[in-house]
């Protein structure tokens, strides 16, 4: 098939809106939007309001689902206010997100550290039989020293306390400690699976988990977060790629006991949703010995969003219910409170 769509400016582009039934009352401040977060981007907002396709018309290989008619009572400012809130909602999240991380940090370095100063690069101290499963052509112990070995070549063009080491004592590994600074977020799940089971089990019940495995999987879920909130990209109406199921026992307490199952919201996809991610790290938050008082900002925010518009079949359009897999009265639960 042809690709027949072609450059428009913006103010071709609001004509276009409007034709197509999306009401636009300040054209001045619509152009701004579209100048400031782009066209394009704007229709992960725009999506929401336009009219579905019927059954029929459906092509759910080309993931198409709607006209690019938009529903009666639709205006730019709806996708102006929907935008507003979940840009203030991602910067939120990040502020808890980059908590949770320095946490993770100081909580992998201190466990490994106790073993030995360089825990990070010996197989005796990490789990030997995790070290020598493949990955790719090398094993993961091999891959692990080689990022080990990245993160300290960028780190000592960057960071004095790096280069400080590298100098002073160019036989020696640089400590766990210093490693765990000028690692990415991204890469502490790796280290965390090499770990052996005691000192893994040591880590995950400083965030209120009992049991390595599901703690390991929810780091990997809030690097996932973090990057679409540090990426700019959308939490409203989006379902992660990792799904969190959770089961009795996994956590200490009953903070998180609602979302075993995925029957705590009628959303699909629900353990894919914002509030399962949300939820759990706001949980590991308030496990942390040093607690935490983000799951309250966290609530005020997502409190915010009011749109009153309802769909042709009469049900509210956006919800935090229908849109992010949160469950009725969710901030009446002893998570939020």
């Amino acid at each position: 098939m042809e690709y027949t769509k072609t450059f428009k400016e913006r103010t071709e582009l609001l004509t276009q809106l409007e034709d197509r039934g999306l009401s636009i009352s300040d054209h001045a401040a619509a152009l701004n939007f579209l100048t400031r977060v782009g066209y394009f981007r704007s229709g992960a907002y725009r999506y929401v309001f336009r009219e579905l396709l019927p059954p029929e018309q459906v092509d759910a290989r080309l993931r198409q689902y709607r006209r690019d008619d938009y529903i009666a009572g639709a205006t730019m400012d709806h996708v102006m206010t929907l935008e507003s809130f979940d840009a203030k909602l991602a910067r939120v999240c990040l502020e808890g997100l980059l908590d949770f991380e320095v946490r993770l940090r100081a909580a992998i370095a201190h466990t490994l550290a106790a073993k030995h100063v360089s825990a990070h690069m010996s197989v005796d101290s990490l789990d030997a039989q995790i070290c020598g499963q493949p990955a790719g052509s090398l094993t993961k112990f091999d891959a692990w020293v080689e990022t080990c070995r990245e993160a300290v070549r960028s780190g000592a063009e960057d960071e004095d306390f790096i280069r400080h080491h590298v100098l002073k004592y160019p036989q020696q590994p640089v400590p766990i400690w210093a490693v765990t600074e000028v690692l990415s977020f991204g890469k502490l799940p790796f280290l965390f699976d090499l770990m052996q089971a005691q000192d893994a089990r040591e880590v995950a019940r400083m965030f209120g988990f009992a049991h390595p495995r599901p703690f390991g999987a929810v780091l990997r879920m809030m690097v996932d977060l973090r990057n679409t909130c540090a990426h700019g990209s959308r939490l409203f109406n989006r379902a992660f790629k990792r799904p969190l199921s959770l089961k009795p026992h996994d956590t200490e307490g009953e903070r998180l006991t609602h979302v075993i199952g995925s029957d705590f919201t009628p959303t699909p996809k629900a353990q894919q949703r914002l509030y399962i991610y949300a939820a759990t790290l706001a949980f590991m938050l308030r496990a942390h010995t040093d607690g935490s008082k983000w799951h309250l900002t966290f609530r005020t925010q997502v409190r915010k969003l009011d749109l009153d518009l309802d769909a042709p079949d009469g049900e509210r359009l956006i919800s935090l219910v229908t849109s992010m897999g949160f469950p009725q009265d969710w901030d009446e639960l002893d998570l939020w409170t």
